[in-house]
This record gives structure tokens, C-alpha cells and sequence, in this order.
């Protein structure tokens, strides 16, 4: 399960930021909307950040995504790392400084204290290579050095050399495997592909349990939603009895048909086929949505929505985060970013679960939790039109704008 992320350096973001999942203790808030670890740790379910167009909310999924393409990339690929291409690196002190991406996950627990573990894995990175790489593992407050890669700084012509360290724990192929790797490319990548046991659970939440959706209206969505109702068949009836309880109530049948997906469609007196690409784009979204929270309920997986609004009914949202919120019970989790101060309705998140964004007075990224602002049980049901009022702030500043026509010349 995710903890947290803090990111730095990267796209809109300059100082280290930080979204957490770990649930504050509070008696006033929702019991059933956390998974509770141990009698000292909570972690939430569902979690949103909410803000203006163009506020950086969209650069903290970029920021997971990234860091997932990065250590699950073939290992025949040279630089990984290249993959944060497009990024501004505007804020570094130095032309194209590195971004670092740190993120917590909880492991399991030690068989002998039954404490949680923790996994605490730093990345620190530019376009061409490796600056930092770490990893930590937790128990309770006790931290123990898994392995860590450093940067030696090169004197004009030398090659690129690393320093290594790895803990007593470690467990895995070490020194001759450093040779094999180069400036853009990950340890834990190449170690796990090693079967090492301290990172290879590592790697396989990256490969496995993180699901970053796509919007859904693509053709290579379509094959996604074929390959796993042809994996579940089962999922057909599933997925038209969810699209009912969205008031979607004219489908009656899901096909396959040559790698297609059809909709059988009814109306008082026929039936009618159609394809996936003809439907409209919501029910196309809804549907992957449908069958990546199908996935959170058989296996515990980190979902990742971006635009999670897009072209859904508030009332949609508030539902699918509580469908959800009812089904899941393997420990899944669920990331949001959206537009729509829906989701601060009462009773669909709790308030350590909304994140807000806006840009600071040097145009840069801050996320906030609404947990840091008072709470008054008696104004739960108000937290919505207090937003619109502005008392959260990450509110869009609009201004006056008309169109000027260019005068003709004479």
C-alpha cells in the first residue's frame, strides 16, 4: 500500500511536496474509509487533489507515471531516465538539475515484531543519468539501509562511476552486477530481474499493484477492457450491472466479437449492436474505470485516476468512490485528481483524504491537505460551498477577457 510521495524539481513543482495516505487520528472521521495496519498506523482508501485548471494536480500522477516507466523499462533500454523528457527542470539551481521522487510503501510486517514494513525507495535523476538511488526499509521507527547508489562527481573526461552500499539485510546479487549497469538505468530494476529477495517485491508493485488508467477512449483501451473480460468472463454481468447503478440502463448484454468489445443496446420495441469507438465517450471511460476497480477487488492495487471528473456526472463521481469504498476489501487504494468540488460533499472523502493545489507567488506547485484547516462538526455539511467561497483558497483567479478583432487596413 502507498504511504506517501514527496517530489521535487519536476515539471511544475519546486520544493519538495508531499501526498500522504497515512490517516490522521481524528474520532470525528469516517473508521470505514481506512485500512488500519497497526494500532498506530491508518492508511486511506481513496484520496483526491482538488484545484484550478493548470495548478500542477496533473504533475503529481506525471510524477508516479514517470517513476514507473523508469524502473519497469526494458532492460535493453539504455537510459531510462530519458523518459522524463518533456519535464522543465525549472526550478533546479542549475540548468537541468535533477528531479527526486521519494516514495514510501508498506511491505507487510516483520514476522517478529509485527510491526509494519516499510519500504522507503529516493530517486534523484535528470534526463541522462543516475544521481542518487536508495533504498530503506522500516520497522516501526528502526531504519535499516537496503542498498544506495550515489554519483561520483566526474573531473572533465572521466567516465561516470558510482559509489555502493548495501545494508546487512540485503539480500541479492551485488558487486557484479554494478559493472552491468549504466548512468540511466536502475539498481532495483537490474537486481530484481536478478530475483534479488529484497527488491524484487519492490519492482513487482511497481509492475503489478500500480495501475495509472488511461482516459479510456482509445483503441488501445478498448484492448485493455477485451483482454481482461476475456481473462474474467464472469466481469460481462458485472460490468452492466455497475453501468445500471449509474442509471445507464439500456445495455443488456457485453460481447466480444473478432478482439471488439459490443454493446447490446434495448429500447421498448429492438434490440441494436454497437462498438466500442461508436459509443459515447463517458460510457467508454466508465467502463475502463469499471474494469481496473474490478481488478482492486480480486488483488490489492494502487489505482490512479487523472481528469477523473472527465465527462462524468458529479452525481457519477460521488458513486463510483462509493462503489469503491463498499467493495473494497483487499487493501486497495484509489488517487484522484479532478477539477470538481463534488468530491467535497460529506461522506464521499474524508478530510485528511483531500489534497488541494495551487500555484504560489513564483507560479510554483503546493499540495495542502484540507485536514490542516479547522473543523467544525456543526460546518461538515458546508465544506463544499465554503471551497466555492474561497476559505480552502485553490481557486481559479479569473479576469475580464474580450476578443479584439484586427482592424482592416484601408
Amino acid at each position: 500500500m502507498l504511504l506517501d510521495m514527496t517530489i521535487s524539481n519536476y515539471r511544475s513543482v519546486q520544493t519538495p511536496q508531499t501526498i500522504s495516505f497515512e490517516a490522521i487520528k481524528d474520532n470525528r472521521l469516517s473508521s470505514e474509509k481506512i485500512v488500519q495496519v497497526s494500532e498506530r498506523l491508518n492508511v486511506i482508501k481513496s484520496c483526491a487533489i482538488i484545484g484550478p485548471n493548470g495548478a500542477g494536480k496533473s504533475t503529481f500522477v506525471r510524477a508516479l507515471e514517470a517513476l514507473k516507466a523508469i524502473v519497469t523499462a526494458d532492460e535493453n533500454m539504455e537510459c531510462p531516465v530519458q523518459l522524463l523528457a518533456g519535464t522543465s527542470f525549472a526550478y533546479s539551481d542549475e540548468k537541468n538539475g535533477p528531479s527526486q521522487m521519494v516514495i514510501q510503501i508498506i511491505m507487510g510486517k516483520d514476522e517478529q515484531t509485527g510491526q509494519p514494513l516499510t519500504g522507503k525507495y529516493t530517486l534523484v535523476a535528470s534526463r541522462d543519468k543516475i544521481y542518487e538511488e536508495s533504498y530503506h526499509m522500516f520497522v516501526g521507527r528502526s531504519r535499516k539501509l537496503m542498498f544506495e547508489r550515489k554519483l561520483i562527481e566526474p573531473v572533465d573526461g572521466d567516465e561516470i562511476e558510482y559509489k555502493y552500499r548495501w545494508g546487512k539485510m540485503f539480500r541479492g546479487e551485488k558487486k557484479r552486477l554494478v559493472k552491468k549497469i549504466l548512468p540511466g538505468q536502475t539498481y532495483l530494476a537490474a537486481a530484481a530481474r536478478k530475483e534479488s529477495l529484497t527488491l524484487t517485491p519492490l519492482y513487482n508493485w511497481f509492475m503489478n499493484d500500480l495501475m495509472i488508467l488511461p482516459f479510456g477512449l482509445s483503441s488501445s483501451s478498448e484492448r485493455q477492457i477485451v483482454d481482461r473480460l476475456k481473462a474474467h468472463p464472469e466481469w460481462r454481468r458485472q460490468l452492466i450491472d455497475f453501468l445500471w447503478s449509474i442509471d445507464i440502463t439500456d445495455i443488456r448484454d457485453v460481447r466480444i466479437q473478432d478482439d471488439r468489445l459490443i454493446y447490446i443496446h434495448t429500447n421498448v420495441s429492438q434490440h441494436y449492436a454497437s462498438y466500442f469507438n461508436n459509443e459515447s465517450l463517458s460510457l467508454r471511460r466508465l467502463t475502463t474505470i469499471a474494469l481496473a476497480m474490478f481488478e482492486s477487488f480480486i488483488d490489492q492495487k494502487m489505482l490512479v485516476m487523472d481528469d477523473f471528473g472527465m465527462l462524468l456526472h458529479p452525481d457519477a463521481l460521488e458513486h463510483l468512490v462509493n462503489v469503491f469504498e463498499a467493495s473494497n476489501t483487499k487493501g486497495s487504494q484509489m488517487l484522484v485528481v479532478d477539477c470538481n468540488p463534488g468530491l467535497l460533499k460529506d461522506g464521499v472523502l474524508r478530510r485528511d483524504a483531500v489534497w488541494f493545489a495551487q500555484k504560489n507567488n513564483v507560479s510554483a506547485t503546493e499540495y495542502y491537505s484540507l485536514a490542516n484547516f479547522k473543523f467544525s462538526k456543526s460546518k461538515k455539511d458546508l465544506t463544499r460551498q465554503m471551497y466555492l467561497n474561497g476559505s480552502f483558497g485553490a481557486l481559479p483567479i479569473t479576469s475580464e477577457f474580450t476578443f479584439v478583432e484586427k482592424e482592416k487596413e484601408a
